[in-house]
C-alpha cells in the first residue's frame, strides 16, 4: 500500500463512505482517503491526504471553519453507479467506478465542474484534469505578469519576483471561469495551470504536493466568486485615505552626489544652481535631514514638491537602502513630514525594526508576518488604518498588504504588459497594485515618461520610486512643458480620490477597481479574452485606453488604433474635450496630444469630487452610492452613504439625492449640495422638491460670482471647464449647469431636482442609415503578402472619406484613406470582414465577405528541449538557462570580460534549422552584440565556421542570423564584440523551417 501510494497512479474507485460529525469521508480501492467538508453556501472543500494526517497547515490567512447549519441541511444518498450529497441547489456528484467528481448545479440546470480523469497522485505531486467548454475563459492564478485571460495558456503558480512579461510576481492558488465556479488549492508548493495549451477541451491542474487540498468555490458572477473567496483567505484591505493619493518611495541614505557638466544626460540641476550627477562614492552625501548638504536630503525633496506646488501624499525616504536607519533620525524626519501634511513611511527587510513613527510600511520579504508588521503599525496608533507594500508575495496576503513593484522598463512595451498584470490581480483577489510611473531603472524617453504617469493615475496606488536609477523620476525632473502635465495629473488624481476611496470599500466585496471589460458588459464576449487588453474601467463609469506605442502624426499627436468602446446602448464621452462616441464599436486613428489620455466617462456616471459636488453626465437611468467613513481602522460601524439618482426622459432631466443612510464622528449633518450637469442648451426651467414640501422654483444667476453669493439657484455655464488643472493646457470648456442648493440635514432630507428642456448626448444613438445612392465598396482586398500571425493588411477604391470595417463581427470605425492594417489579431485563425462606405450618417450596402487566416505563431516553431553552456560564468539571477525559457521577463547576463563570449547550443538530435533570433535585453544598452561569429557541429564535438561574423547595430532590435538548409547537432555562437563589458539577452531562440 506504501509503494502504491508513493508511486505515479491514478485514484481509484469509490469504494465506502462514512459520514462523520461535520464532514464526509471517502475510501478509495487504492487506499486513499478523502474528506468533503461543506464549508458554506457555494464552498465546498475536498481534501485528499495519502498519510491520512489530515494536518491542517497555516499556508492561509484565513482557515475556513465549516458552517455547522450548512452541513445537517446536506442529504446524501448512493445509488449503483454514484455517491450524491445535496445541499440547497448543489450536487456533489462522486463517480464510484471511475472516481470522478463533478458539481451540478439546479438553479442554472447545468454542471458547474467535472473532472475528466480521476485525480493523478504519486509521492511528489496531484494532478486534476476537469472539462474545458469552448466559451470557458479562465482567470486567476495571481499576478501573472502581461496576462489577465488565460484560455489557451499555461501559468506557473510559483513567485519569481520577475515584473515584466511573463514573469509572476505574486502567485496564488487560486483560479475561476466564466461558467460559474473556481478552485483554491491550499498550498504553497509550486505548480501550474494549463488551461488548454496541450489540450483546449481540458484544463490541467498541478501541484507538486501529494496532498489535494482543493476548495471548489460556485458563484454567479465573478463577483460573488471573489467574495467567496475572500471568505476563506480574508477580504482585502481597506486602505487610508492617503495611500490612495501621490505617494515618492526613495533613497536618501546610500546615494552620492557629485558636480557634472549640464549637458550630461544624468545631471539634475538641485538649489544652488549646479548640476550634479548621483555616483556610488561622491563628495556629496544623501540623508533623511540635511546632516551633511540639505538640498540632497529626503527634506528638501519634501520641500521641494511644496515650492512646485505638486500634491504629495506619503514618503518613505529608505527605500531598499542597505544603510541601518537609526530611529532619531527617522523620527526628526517624520515630525518635519508630518509637519507638511505628508505621511512617512518605512522600508524595512523584515516586519521587526518598524520606528515608532512610520505610518505605512514596506517590505523587502515576502514571507515575513505581514499580519504582524500590520498589527506593530496598528500598535503606534491604534485608530489609523495600517498599511504595508509588499513587492511580491507567496501566499494569498490581500488581506494585510497592497502590492507595489518599480522595476517596470521604460518602454512602450512595458505599459501594455502592466495593463494586462493589474487586471490579471485583481481578479486574483489582489485589488490594490501599483507600478512605478516612470519604472525605477532606465526611462530616458520623456513620452513614455508622461504616457506612463497619465493612465496611472487612474489605478489603485499612483507613486514614483526615485534614487534607483541615475535619471531623476519625481514628476518635475523634466522641462516646464512636461511637469505642467504631469501636474495637471496629480491635481486629477485628487479629484477622483473620493471615487477611488469609494471603489476601496466595494472591492472589500469582491468587486476589484481596475476591470477588464467583461466585469461591467458579461453580454459582451468581445471582452472576455484578451483582445482588448490594453484597457481597463475604473470602477464602472472610467474607460482607460492608455497610449501604448510611439505612432504619432506629423504635429507629434499620439495615434491610438483600436479602441473598444462597449455596448452600442452606451455612449462614452471624452473626459477631457467632451467629445461623444457610440459605443459598440472600436475606434481608429484617434488623435491626442500629449497632454491628453484618452478617457472616456460612460453616459449616465455620476462622478463625486466629494463634499457633495457631484459632476453629472445624465443619459438613460443611473445611480451612483456616495460613500465616506471616518477614514479609522472602524470604518464598517462608521460610514455614511448617499444614492444619487439620474433619469432622462424624452427632455426632462430628473436627479434624486435620497437622504444619507449612516453615521461616523464628524460627520456634517448640515451641508450645502452642488451638482454640475453637462447639457447640450440652456433648459427651461429647474424646480426642486425638497422632502414632502411643495416645488422651489430655483432662481437662474448670470455669472458663477453671483451665484456664489446666493443661498440657492443655478447658472448657465457656456464654458464650464472640468476637470480644473487642465484649463491651461487645452480649451476644454463646454456647456454645464451649475447648481447650488441651500445647506439642509442631508440625513433626513431627500432632494428632486427636475429640468425640463434638457438635452445632452442625445443625438449619439442616432441609427445610421444605408443610402442606395452611395456606390458599392470595390476592390476591396486582403493583401496576401501582408498577412502575419498577428495583423492583416485590407485595400479597397476610396471613393468617400471614411469607410467602415467589420471584422469577425466587430464594427471599426474612424478609418480613412483606402488601406487598414488590423493589428493584434490572433495567430493562426481564421476572419472573415467586409467593408461599407461612410459619408456622415449615410453609409453604402456592405460588400461582400472576405475569408482570411492569419499565419501561424512564430513562436510555435521555436526549437524545445535544447542545452546551453557558456565559456564564461554568468551573474548571480541572470542563468544561462534564461535564455531558453522563452519569457521575455527572464535574461540572461555575462560576468564582465573582454574575452570573446561563447556559448554553445545543443539539441537532442540532429535538426534542421531555419534561423535564430538573438532577443537583447530592452531595459539596457550594455550587453548588446555588435559582432556575431556562428559555427555549426554536425556531429555535436566538432565545429566548422557559417558564413562571415555578423555585424549588428547597437540597437534593442532582434538580431537575425539566418540558417536556412543548416542541419546540426550544435551551434556555437561567439561574441566577439559588445556594448560594455559583459553580454546579455532576453532569450536567443533557435527556429525549425516555417514549413516543418
Amino acid at each position: 500500500m506504501n509503494d502504491l501510494q508513493t508511486s505515479k497512479h491514478q485514484l481509484g474507485s469509490l469504494v465506502g463512505v462514512n459520514k462523520k460529525d461535520n464532514y464526509f469521508e471517502l475510501h478509495y480501492a487504492t487506499g486513499e482517503v478523502a474528506r468533503v467538508y461543506l464549508i458554506s453556501d457555494g464552498i465546498f472543500r475536498y481534501w485528499l491526504d495519502p498519510s491520512q494526517a489530515f494536518a491542517e497547515t497555516s499556508d492561509m490567512l484565513v482557515t475556513p471553519q465549516p458552517d455547522p447549519a450548512y452541513f445537517q441541511k446536506a442529504h446524501a444518498h448512493a445509488t449503483s453507479d454514484m455517491f450524491i450529497i445535496t445541499v440547497g441547489s448543489y450536487k456533489l456528484i462522486f463517480q464510484q467506478k471511475t472516481a470522478l467528481f463533478s458539481i451540478f448545479d439546479e438553479a442554472v440546470h447545468r454542471t458547474r465542474v467535472s473532472q475528466v480523469a480521476p485525480l493523478l497522485i504519486s509521492g511528489k505531486h496531484t494532478t486534476e484534469i476537469i472539462k474545458q467548454s469552448p466559451n470557458e475563459y479562465y482567470y486567476g492564478g495571481g499576478v501573472q505578469n502581461g496576462h489577465f485571460s488565460h484560455k489557451g495558456e499555461k501559468v506557473l503558480i510559483k513567485t519569481d519576483g520577475i515584473t515584466g512579461q511573463d514573469g509572476v510576481l505574486a502567485a496564488v492558488p487560486f483560479f475561476w471561469t466564466n461558467s460559474g465556479f473556481g478552485e483554491f488549492r491550499n498550498t504553497l508548493a509550486p505548480g501550474s495551470y494549463d488551461f488548454g495549451s496541450q489540450n483546449e477541451q481540458v484544463a490541467i491542474l498541478k501541484h507538486r504536493n501529494p496532498v489535494f487540498d482543493n476548495f471548489y468555490i460556485i458563484g454567479s458572477s465573478p463577483q460573488e466568486i471573489l467574495q467567496r473567496y475572500y471568505s476563506l483567505t480574508g477580504p482585502a484591505l481597506m486602505p487610508p485615505r492617503f495611500a490612495l493619493s501621490f505617494g515618492h518611495l526613495g533613497n536618501f541614505l546610500d546615494p552620492a552626489w557629485k558636480k557634472a557638466k549640464a549637458k550630461s544626460h544624468t545631471a539634475i540641476r538641485f538649489e544652488d544652481n549646479s548640476y550634479y550627477s548621483k555616483v556610488a562614492d561622491g563628495k556629496h552625501q544623501a540623508s533623511l535631514n540635511g546632516e551633511q548638504d540639505y538640498q540632497f536630503s529626503a527634506r528638501a525633496m519634501l520641500d521641494r514638491y511644496k515650492r512646485f506646488d505638486f500634491p504629495l501624499s506619503w514618503m518613505i525616504p529608505n527605500y531598499e537602502s542597505e544603510k541601518n536607519t537609526d530611529p532619531h533620525v527617522f523620527a526628526s524626519f517624520a515630525e518635519y513630514a508630518k509637519k507638511l501634511g505628508i505621511h512617512p513611511g518605512f522600508w524595512s527587510e523584515n516586519s521587526q525594526d518598524l520606528p515608532d513613527h512610520a505610518e505605512l510600511a514596506a517590505i523587502d520579504d515576502p514571507s515575513s508576518d505581514l499580519p504582524a508588521v500590520n498589527a506593530a503599525l496598528s500598535k503606534k496608533n491604534p485608530k489609523a488604518k495600517p498599511i504595508s507594500l509588499v513587492r511580491d508575495g507567496l501566499r494569498p496576503f490581500q488581506q494585510s498588504s497592497a502590492l507595489a513593484f518599480g522595476d517596470v522598463g521604460g518602454d512602450w512595451s512595458s505599459i501594455k504588459t502592466q495593463i494586462a498584470t493589474f487586471l490579471g490581480a485583481g481578479l486574483s483577489g489582489i485589488p490594490f497594485i501599483g507600478a512605478s510611473s516612470g519604472g525605477k531603472l532606465g526611462q530616458e524617453n520623456a513620452q513614455v515618461a508622461v504616457r506612463d504617469l497619465e493612465w496611472k493615475t487612474f489605478t489603485p496606488l499612483f507613486f514614483v520610486t526615485d534614487d534607483q536609477s541615475p535619471l531623476s523620476k519625481t514628476p518635475f525632473a523634466f522641462n516646464s512643458k512636461i511637469s505642467r502635465v504631469m501636474k495637471a495629473y496629480l491635481q486629477l488624481r485628487n479629484e477622483f480620490l473620493p471615487y477611488i476611496y469609494a471603489l476601496s470599500r466595494q472591492a472589500q466585496d469582491g468587486l476589484p477597481l481596475v476591470r477588464p471589460l467583461m466585469m461591467e458588459f458579461p453580454h459582451e464576449q468581445i471582452g472576455y479574452g484578451r483582445d482588448f487588453a490594453d484597457e481597463f474601467i475604473l470602477g464602472d463609469q472610467i474607460l482607460v485606453a492608455p497610449i501604448t506605442n510611439g505612432k504619432s502624426d506629423s504635429q507629434g499627436n499620439s495615434v491610438r488604433d483600436r479602441i473598444y468602446l462597449p455596448d452600442k446602448q452606451t455612449v462614452w464621452i471624452d473626459l477631457f474635450t467632451g467629445d461623444r462616441f457610440m459605443g459598440g464599436r472600436v475606434y481608429n486613428r484617434l488623435k491626442y496630444p500629449l497632454w491628453h489620455l484618452p478617457v472616456f466617462v460612460r453616459g449616465g456616471s455620476i462622478l463625486d469630487l466629494g463634499q457633495r459636488h457631484f459632476v453629472l453626465y445624465p443619459y438613460g437611468d443611473s445611480s451612483y452610492t456616495s460613500y465616506d467613513d471616518n477614514d479609522q481602522v472602524d470604518y464598517e460601524h462608521n460610514f455614511a452613504k448617499t444614492v444619487i439618482r439620474s433619469r432622462v426622459d424624452d427632455s426632462r432631466l430628473r436627479v434624486i439625492i435620497e437622504p444619507t443612510e449612516g453615521y461616523y464622528p464628524n460627520l456634517t449633518i448640515k451641508q450645502e449640495t452642488f451638482l454640475y450637469i453637462y447639457c447640450d442648451q440652456h433648459p427651461e426651467d429647474l424646480a426642486l422638491r425638497v422632502g414632502k414640501d411643495d416645488v422651489i422654483q430655483l432662481e437662474e444667476y448670470g455669472s458663477p460670482e453671483t451665484l456664489d453669493h446666493a443661498k440657492e439657484g443655478f447658472y448657465y455655464d457656456p464654458h464650464f471647464s472640468w476637470p480644473k488643472g487642465f484649463s491651461d493646457l487645452n480649451d476644454q470648456s463646454r456647456p454645464a449647469l451649475v447648481i447650488k442648493l441651500q445647506e439642509r440635514d442631508i440625513k433626513q432630507v431627500k432632494l428632486e431636482l427636475v429640468v425640463n428642456n434638457f438635452c445632452f448626448a442625445g443625438e449619439q444613438l442616432v441609427h445610421q442609415i444605408t443610402d442606395a445612392a452611395l456606390k458599392l465598396p470595390s476592390k476591396v482586398e486582403v493583401d496576401r503578402s501582408k498577412i502575419s500571425a498577428h495583423s492583416l493588411t485590407v485595400k479597397w477604391a476610396q471613393k468617400t472619406p471614411k469607410v467602415q470595417l467589420e471584422l469577425n463581427g466587430l464594427l471599426y470605425t474612424g478609418i480613412s484613406g483606402n488601406i487598414f492594417t488590423f493589428t493584434d489579431l490572433a495567430a493562426d485563425q481564421v476572419y472573415q470582414l467586409r467593408l461599407r462606405y461612410e459619408s456622415g450618417y449615410k453609409v453604402s450596402e456592405w460588400s461582400d465577405w472576405i475569408k482570411v487566416k492569419t499565419k501561424k505563431d512564430p513562436k510555435d516553431f521555436i526549437i524545445q528541449n535544447l542545452k546551453v553552456t557558456s565559456n564564461v560564468d554568468s551573474e548571480p539571477g541572470h542563468p544561462a538557462k534564461y535564455l531558453l525559457d522563452q519569457r521575455l521577463a527572464t535574461s540572461w547576463q555575462s560576468a564582465k570580460t573582454d574575452e570573446p563570449i561563447q556559448l554553445t547550443f545543443t539539441f537532442k538530435e540532429k535538426t534542421e534549422l531555419n534561423k535564430v533570433i538573438y532577443v537583447p535585453d530592452a531595459l539596457q544598452a550594455e550587453g548588446r552584440p555588435l559582432k556575431i561569429k556562428a559555427e555549426i557541429s554536425t556531429d555535436g564535438d566538432s565545429f566548422v565556421p557559417y558564413g562571415e561574423d555578423f555585424s549588428f547595430n547597437s540597437d534593442a532590435k532582434n538580431k537575425v542570423i539566418g540558417l536556412r538548409g543548416v542541419s546540426a547537432w550544435a551551434v556555437r555562437l561567439t561574441i566577439l564584440d559588445k556594448t560594455g563589458d559583459f553580454a546579455a539577452a532576453s532569450s536567443i531562440d533557435f527556429y525549425r523551417p516555417l514549413d516543418k
